[in-house]
């Protein structure tokens, strides 16, 4: 864009100066085509006014010796007219040409400076032409650069998230692989103890609370079908969780580790952040480790102590489709009102929990759901 303005400039400032230089040399030539020819009048009358006056003086001093074939004779009458023509020309011309000449040199000088400012305007546009050109082409051969090392950079940044994706798949079946294998073998009770001796144990249960929090973050509402490895992964570091708080020395362990107090509110917030529809068995897995830790009175008392506990049970109880789930989820309110001491959380539990809800459960064609089910409506009803 640069270049056109530049361009146009230049085409408008060089036909300003042709067309000024060519009206002042117009002028100029006709100037001088109009003194040339006075000049030549005033020439020619100037010779013969000194032809007739030389003629003149020699008719008078040699009239004897020269009237012979060579004499000129002039009439009075002719010679009184070209003295008056002469005289007239004498008057009139210096003033005519004077003028004439005058003006048309100021002119003629105007003319000239205008050119020079034009000549200087030209010069000055040629130079902030070169000027904007060498850096049009700077900016060209950057941008050409740039646009190089753009696509040189975009091909690297293609294969590193090829090799980034390769890396993430083998991790993952990796991961999947050998957390399936320590799920198996945490079902053993004597294999917990071994399990939580070392100072690898908070390490590990740092990396199952990230690994949660990241996995729920990434995906929330649109989890990974349980069969890949990305969630066989999860499922297996939950079920090992699950498997540990299943002993006594397990559960102990995580209650009264910061760490493991860290993981129980990680798995809690899990069950009101993931879909119904989605994640039935890694809802399952975190209910009966909810469970499990609730047996121990520490662990009870941890539960309890987290905000908003007995409304979320209610709400899975409400909502949960599987009927697992729905098993496990009345084990885990009737496991935190079966203390004789738990009054206040019997009260609280009725003011959130459907009756109708319970009243279906327990007429429900599932053996251990209407069990747990009629139980939990006998306790509540005993408070009532």
């Amino acid at each position: 864009m640069a270049a056109n303005l530049e361009s146009s400039l230049t085409k408008q400032t060089s036909k300003r100066a042709t067309d000024v230089t060519k009206n002042a040399f117009d002028l100029a030539a006709e100037v001088k085509s109009n003194f040339n020819s006075l000049m030549q009048e005033w020439t020619q009358l100037r010779d013969t006014l000194k032809e007739d006056s030389l003629l003149c003086h020699r008719c008078e001093c040699q009239a004897s010796s020269h009237l012979a074939k060579n004499r000129i004779t002039v009439s009075k009458q002719d010679l009184e007219r070209l003295t008056t023509e002469t005289m007239q020309l004498k008057e009139f011309l210096p003033k005519v040409l004077s003028t004439e000449y005058i003006g048309a040199f100021a002119k003629l000088n105007a003319a000239e400076s205008e050119i020079v400012n034009l000549e200087k305007n030209i010069d000055k546009i040629s130079n902030d032409v070169a000027h904007w050109q060498s850096r049009y082409q700077n900016t060209l051969s950057q941008y050409e650069q740039e646009k190089e090392d753009k696509f040189a950079t975009q091909c690297e940044l293609s294969e590193l998230n090829k090799q980034l994706s390769e890396q993430s798949e083998y991790c993952a079946s990796l991961g999947s692989a050998i957390c399936t294998l320590l799920w198996r073998v945490s079902k053993h009770e004597d294999s917990i103890q071994l399990f939580l001796v070392g100072s690898k144990v908070d390490e590990f249960l740092v990396m199952v609370h990230h690994t949660l929090e990241s996995y729920i973050a990434t995906y929330h509402d649109e989890l990974p079908e349980e069969d890949t490895d990305e969630a066989q992964f999860v499922l297996a570091l939950s079920g090992i969780i699950t498997n540990i708080a299943a002993s006594a020395y397990g559960r102990d362990f995580l209650v009264t580790n910061s760490n493991g107090q860290i993981l129980i509110n990680t798995m809690t917030s899990i069950l009101s952040q993931t879909p119904i529809t989605h994640s039935a068995k890694l809802r399952n897995l975190i209910l009966m480790c909810l469970y499990n830790i609730s047996i121990n009175q520490k662990g009870l008392k941890y539960i309890l102590s987290i905000q908003g506990m007995i409304p979320l049970l209610a709400w899975l109880v409400t909502e949960e489709k599987e009927s697992d789930n729905q098993l496990h989820t009345l084990k885990v309110i009737q496991s935190l009102i079966i203390e004789p001491d738990n009054i206040e959380v019997i009260h609280q539990v009725n003011e959130v929990l459907p009756v109708e809800k319970l009243e279906k459960f327990a007429k429900s064609r599932h053996p251990d759901l209407k069990e747990i089910a009629v139980e939990l409506l006998m306790d509540l009803k005993s408070v009532i």
